[in-house]
């Protein structure tokens, strides 16, 4: 008999509980497909989290688990979060085989999907040739160059064959093009109609940002017909998918797309990305296997951890400059061997600027100038007494 495989799905979470009810539901479906337990995590936002779920499942006696993540492209997440919680996992549960599938990523089925919505969004409306159609595939963005660079793949795949006058890609945020800047390109381009095409899985404030952009356009532009087509929803071939994901992982096929990596390799404009964001979690790694026995890669690791926000915003009120005093002012104590700094994107804290977040105490702080550096270095970084007119927010475990 083939040993049962628990399926552990994971969701990005939501401060709105609609949308993590959504998921939910997912998980529902996929719990009558598969002939094994399903359990649903949450990456953030929303309980349980990927480690209570782990936990869960193998103190039930499951001694093979697939972590398969409920999101379309590999990022941040994917790529160092479900991994440190893996790794975690195999030390508490020796016994138990943990292996992560890949996202739902590129795929002839998502194309599939994508096609359906821009003909369901249509299908009220008055006939129109292909060729005068223009098409926003709009993603959520990422930091990850990675990640955004296969939504410009699907919209291609999308636009092969098909005749559209034109696909552009836009993105909800963190990095251009905007919704907005998209769909004033392709009104140059003397299009009767334009589809607004979001790549995201359900309706939530990200839809409400979308119809509000379109609903600006359509005043600006009214010869322009502008629609906004449905999301992917829970289309039971997004499942489909799910399964030839994990199946690959039992298998052993699972394929990252490692070679374009920000976390291994140089790209410009990230150089400071390949190992940095992930750093922390590697010290947390290298100090279990200090305790653990010596090794030839044995060393201390980090105290702390601190990111600085290098988003526009930030920028502009000072984060760069901001960063590079700091860097100085720990090598200048010997503290940057212990004390590790990254620069990240956006932290949606956007007009409180500069920010600084210290790790993993999890103080964030706002508003920072170059003069408060000197009293975060020693109250807080030395003295582990965080700076109260300075914190923004606390994020406790």
């Amino acid at each position: 008999m083939n040993e049962t495989v628990a399926i552990v799905l994971v969701g990005h979470g939501s401060r709105l509980a609609e949308a993590n009810r959504q998921f939910l539901r997912v998980v529902e479906k996929a719990r009558s497909r598969w002939h094994g337990p399903v359990e649903p995590a949450f990456i953030e936002l929303a309980e349980p989290s990927v480690p209570q779920a782990l936990e869960q499942v193998a103190s039930s006696g499951i001694r093979q688990v697939v972590v398969a993540p409920w999101l379309l492209l590999a990022a941040g997440h994917v790529k160092s979060d479900i991994p440190l919680y893996i790794e975690m996992a195999r030390k508490r549960y020796p016994g138990v085989r943990f292996v992560e599938a890949a996202p739902l990523g590129i795929h002839p089925v998502m194309v599939e999907i994508l096609a359906d919505r821009l003909e369901q969004a249509q299908s009220n409306g008055n006939p129109r040739k292909n060729r005068e159609i223009g098409v926003v595939l709009l993603g959520r963005g990422s930091s990850d160059p990675d990640a955004n660079s296969d939504v410009y793949k699907l919209a291609r795949l999308l636009w092969e064959g098909r005749g559209f006058g034109a696909v552009e890609c836009a993105f909800c945020g963190v990095v251009g093009p905007t919704l907005e800047e998209a769909l004033r390109n392709l009104a140059r381009a003397r299009l009767r109609r334009i589809v607004v095409l979001p790549y995201l899985f359900f309706a939530g404030v990200l839809v409400q940002r979308i119809e509000a952009t379109v609903s600006s356009f359509r005043q600006e532009f009214p010869w322009i017909e502008v629609i906004a087509a449905p999301t992917l929803g829970d289309d039971s071939r997004l499942l489909d998918v799910v399964f030839l994901r994990v199946s690959e992982a039992l298998e052993g096929l699972t394929r990252m797309s490692c070679d374009v990596c920000k976390y291994k390799v140089k790209l410009a404009g990230f150089e400071d990305d390949v190992g940095g964001e992930i750093a922390l979690a590697r010290s947390l790694r290298h100090a279990g296997l200090v305790a653990a026995a010596p090794h030839a890669h044995a060393h201390a690791p980090v105290r702390k951890h601190i990111l600085v926000c290098v988003n526009t915003e930030c920028v502009v009120q000072g984060s760069a400059a901001l960063m590079a005093a700091l860097r100085q002012k720990l090598k200048d104590r010997g503290l940057d061997r212990e004390i590790q700094t990254t620069k990240t994107s956006c932290l949606r804290r956007c007009g409180d600027g500069p920010l600084l977040v210290v790790y993993p105490d999890g103080v964030w702080y706002r508003g920072v100038k170059l003069s408060d550096l000197d009293e975060i270095i020693d109250q807080h970084l030395c003295g582990n007494r965080p700076v109260a007119r300075l914190i923004d927010q606390v994020m406790t475990p």
